[in-house]
C-alpha cells in the first residue's frame, strides 16, 4: 500500500469580519516586531495592503495618528480591530456581512515593501 503523507499548509490567510481583520499564524508572523500598521487598497490589482511599521517609522511624523492602526499579535493569530477599517474596505471591495459573518482571503508577504498583500480576488470558501 502506498501512503500519501500530507504537508502543512504554509499559506497566509486573512479573515475579514465586520469588526476586524484576523491574520493566521503564517500571515501574522511578519508583524511580530510591528509597532503599528498602515492599511490601504490597491485598485489596480484589487489587493488590500497591510504595511508593517516599526516604532521609529510610526512616530516619525510622516503619518498622522488617524493613519496608524494597532495590531495585536497572539501566539496563533494577529488582529487589527476597527469597524471603520472594514467600512473603508467595503467602499472599494463589496463584502456583505448580512450574507456571511466572515470572508477569508489568501495573502502573501511583500518583503521589499514590508507589506502583507491580501488577495481579495482569491477568496477561500
Amino acid at each position: 500500500m502506498e501512503i500519501q503523507w500530507f504537508t502543512k499548509d504554509m499559506s497566509g490567510v486573512a479573515t475579514i469580519y465586520e469588526t476586524n481583520i484576523t491574520l493566521n499564524t503564517i500571515a501574522s508572523s511578519h508583524f511580530a516586531n510591528s509597532y503599528a500598521t498602515l492599511i490601504g487598497f490597491n485598485k489596480r490589482d484589487t489587493t488590500l495592503l497591510i504595511k508593517s511599521l516599526n516604532k521609529e517609522e510610526a512616530i516619525s511624523g510622516r503619518y498622522s495618528d488617524n493613519d496608524l492602526h494597532q495590531i495585536s499579535i497572539k501566539p496563533s493569530y494577529g488582529r487589527i480591530n476597527g469597524k471603520t477599517i472594514i467600512k473603508n474596505i467595503c467602499h472599494f471591495f463589496p463584502l456583505d456581512f448580512s450574507e456571511k459573518t466572515f470572508y477569508k482571503f489568501k495573502c502573501e508577504w511583500d518583503a521589499e515593501n514590508k507589506s502583507l498583500k491580501v488577495l481579495l480576488k482569491e477568496a477561500i470558501y
